[in-house]
């Protein structure tokens, strides 16, 4: 059985102007509550059993899931933090389960989760941003090990984007039973007092991953939550083919740019498979030719319109494309930063991940680069062509 630890016993200060009759997680999207979005979305992908940890208006959480079956509610009756409540229920935790927070809509694969953080004592979700003034971000080492949560009172000046926590964790109980131990019953954040523990441990992993986000915690994203997440809900999901542009979609030029360029046919050949198996077709590309001042952003959107025109011709269309102006070596100040949305950092398929419904256990990326095209990415399919040739190598 898969279980979810569901912690919905928040106030939801910054709500309560806008909606005060009801607790956070019950906060209405489209006249349905929030939590009942996050529990359908977890039933869909093999939840089956359920531990809400409530504390501001249980009774209102209890009434709407008590015909959800092999569903347990543990209110706290004073406030023990993210840590204390899910000590307090340590009882009722399986060997292996997940948490997740009951006010932020993170629509990832849970499978890939699971697979990768098997034998790791916690695993968070992480999601690209860049807007990592309003967060902080998250950084991990190459073998996907979280290394340092970095405060917004904190962040470097030569840093734009990174991973933040996603607010959904897969946790290996045992990795808890020191802190069960010792627990009285007192207030403990599991984000700012067990995990940085773990991390000095090498106990704490990080596995970026992609899917629709939202936290509902502010009045801002609230409002916004009310068209995204029925939308994205009536979406369906389908695995996508990232596909590189210089030296796979067209030949690889120095800093090839505007509609000077020549279509690699071999790759028209592939993309169009993957095009008519319903796959999304998405280009992901680096464009550091602009930050080196060799090419301007006008002429390279020529260039990509050049290649849909050619592409829409074979019947093809390109669902998103995505780019990286940045380089740390560049010459325009404005984009001498080195970041993690350049390849082979997987920054452009995650923020492509928030655009469109993807199931990433069955993408593939396409380049010709093996230094570059194979994305940091360990769950997603890398496939290196050589320029003028069918077969992946």
């Amino acid at each position: 059985m898969r279980q979810a630890v569901i912690l919905a016993g928040g106030f939801g200060t910054r709500l309560s102007h806008i909606v005060s009759d009801v607790p956070k997680p019950l906060a209405p999207i489209e006249e349905i509550p929030f939590l009942e979005y996050v529990v359908k979305a977890l039933k869909k992908q093999s939840f089956d059993n359920f531990v809400f940890l409530t504390g501001y208006k249980a009774e209102q959480i209890e009434k709407q899931f008590n015909q959800l079956e092999n569903a347990v509610f543990i209110k706290e009756e004073k406030a023990l933090g993210t840590g204390g409540a899910i000590l307090n229920a340590f009882d009722k935790l399986q060997d292996e389960f997940f948490v997740i927070n009951g006010d932020t809509f993170f629509d990832i694969d849970y499978d890939i989760l699971e697979k990768f953080g098997k034998n790791k004592p916690i695993t968070l979700a992480l999601r690209y941003t860049n807007n990592i003034e309003r967060y902080g971000f998250v950084e991990i080492d190459d073998n996907f090990k979280i290394t340092s949560f970095v405060e917004k009172s904190s962040l470097p000046k030569d840093r734009i984007d990174g991973y933040i926590n996603g607010g959904i964790y897969y946790v290996r109980k045992s990795a808890l039973k020191p802190y069960a131990e010792k627990f009285n019953g007192e207030f403990i954040s599991l984000e700012t007092e067990i995990f940085p523990k773990l991390l000095n441990n090498n106990q704490l992993y990080g596995l970026p991953i992609g899917g629709c986000f939202i936290d509902i915690g502010i009045p801002e994203d609230y409002y916004r939550a009310q068209d995204l997440i029925p939308d994205w809900i009536s979406k369906e999901s389908k695995p996508a083919l990232f596909v590189d542009k210089d030296g796979t979609l067209i030949e690889n030029t120095e800093y090839p740019h505007g509609k000077d360029f020549k279509i690699i046919e071999n790759t028209v050949d592939i993309v169009k498979q993957y095009a008519a198996l319903d796959y999304h077709i998405i280009m992901i590309t680096n464009q550091a030719g602009i930050g080196k001042g060799k090419f301007t952003k006008e002429e390279m959107q020529e260039g990509f319109e050049g290649i849909r025109e050619y592409y829409g011709k074979k019947y093809v269309e390109f669902h998103d494309i995505e780019y990286c102006p940045y380089h740390k070596d560049s010459v325009i100040k404005e984009y001498a930063y080195d970041t993690i949305l350049r390849k082979p950092n997987p920054g452009m398929i995650l923020t492509a991940c928030e655009k469109l419904k993807i199931d990433l256990s069955r993408s593939i990326m396409v380049g010709d680069n093996p230094d570059i095209d194979n994305i940091k990415l360990p769950y997603l399919n890398c496939k290196i062509v050589k320029e003028g040739e069918h077969q992946w190598i």
